[in-house]
């Protein structure tokens, strides 16, 4: 039986198994931030969308790695692996469910586990079954970015305990944010500088730990940005005043 394939850790995250999709393709709300690697070449299409969002544009953090067959290959075969799963016979949330619960049995227990470094949740079943994958698990924390607000909102009152969402604000649903705040508190907005973090009232995360909060937090820019982009400026600034520039380089084990 085909199983799903999780990293152990990479340059920024450690002690934690992480689960991702082709960056873009599985992306159905993404906005400023929307980049696809080309699966065969892995030539990189920036293709930002503007729509319900104020948000100045990046290019994805993640999809830059998929220019390396090996990752581009690993997210690929998770993506086609969930969408021939909701095709067969049965009830397609189980399905789901019992993929996702069934490649985690494979690893060692971590005791988090991050949904998306790259993708997305892509339909409401895909969502639900990550729930129910969770509230099986009580002894692990799952986390998420997610620019699929819709979603969130209509199964907000099905969240395990042990589920953390946090809004990626970005995208093209940015206009719910404010309309559920008590839906929204985690909300991870991208800055170009710790200045602008500072003046927004936003603390930096570097290591996922205000994912499991319960407040709203800045992610700097970094990654190869587009050349000329005020993003790719942003960074060229940081790295000539001895700043914070991006994380190292670590080899990733995906199994």
């Amino acid at each position: 039986m085909k199983l799903l394939k999780f990293s152990s850790g990479n340059a920024k995250l450690r002690n934690r198994l992480i689960f991702s999709l082709p960056a873009g393709y599985s992306c159905p709300h993404a906005g400023v931030c929307k980049t696809m690697a080309d699966r065969v070449t892995g030539e990189i299409r920036d293709l930002p969308q503007l729509t319900g969002t104020q948000a100045d544009d990046y290019r994805c953090f993640a999809a830059m790695a998929e220019t390396r067959p090996n990752v581009r290959d690993a997210r690929w075969h998770n993506w086609d692996l969930l969408r021939e799963t909701i095709h067969m016979n049965g009830n397609q949330v189980t399905l789901l469910r019992d993929l996702i619960d069934m490649s985690l049995l494979m690893h060692a227990p971590k005791p988090l586990v991050r949904i998306h470094e790259s993708g997305d949740f892509w339909t409401e079943n895909y969502m639900r079954a990550w729930m129910m994958v969770a509230r099986e698990r009580p002894n692990q924390k799952f986390y998420a970015f997610t620019k699929s607000l819709g979603m969130w909102i209509n199964l907000r009152e099905q969240i395990p305990s042990n589920f953390y969402l946090t809004a990626s604000f970005g995208g093209t649903l940015d206009y719910l944010i404010p309309k559920y705040p008590h839906v929204f508190q985690r909300v991870a907005y991208v800055v170009y500088t710790e200045a602008e973090a500072a003046e927004r009232g936003l603390e930096i995360d570097h290591d996922d730990s205000h994912c499991l909060g319960d407040k709203p937090f800045a992610l700097l820019v970094h990654g190869s940005q587009r050349a000329g982009s005020d993003a790719s400026k942003a960074i060229s600034q940081r790295k000539k005043e001895g700043g914070f520039v991006g994380y190292s380089t670590s080899k990733q084990k995906t199994t």
